[in-house]
């Protein structure tokens, strides 16, 4: 399952290159910032990635979830710091459903 939210997160990543200043340099893997320091994405950046990665995990693994939470919002560790805690963090709420 992971392998699959890896990929839904660089197809959205893929998606969203025309609408960035500078694309994301997604070279570090797992390790890739999204947001916060040494990320290129802004919140309404992160806002449209999001969205779209909710949208792809719907339509390809049938499953409606909401990324943005309270719960994510006040993680010590923000699962949207990176490519890797985003795809951690998908996957536990894919395994809630």
């Amino acid at each position: 399952m992971n392998q699959t939210i890896s990929q839904i997160i660089q197809t959205a990543i893929d998606a969203q290159a025309p609408l960035l200043p500078v694309p994301i340099d997604t070279s570090q893997g797992e390790a890739t910032p999204l947001f916060g320091p040494g990320s290129v994405l802004d919140s309404l950046g992160l806002v449209t990635l999001i969205l779209n990665i909710e949208e792809m995990v719907e339509m390809q693994m049938g499953v409606a979830i909401t990324i943005v939470s309270e719960k994510a919002m006040s993680a010590y560790r923000s699962p949207f710091a990176t490519i890797g805690s985003l795809a951690e963090f998908i996957t536990s709420l894919i395994q809630k459903k």
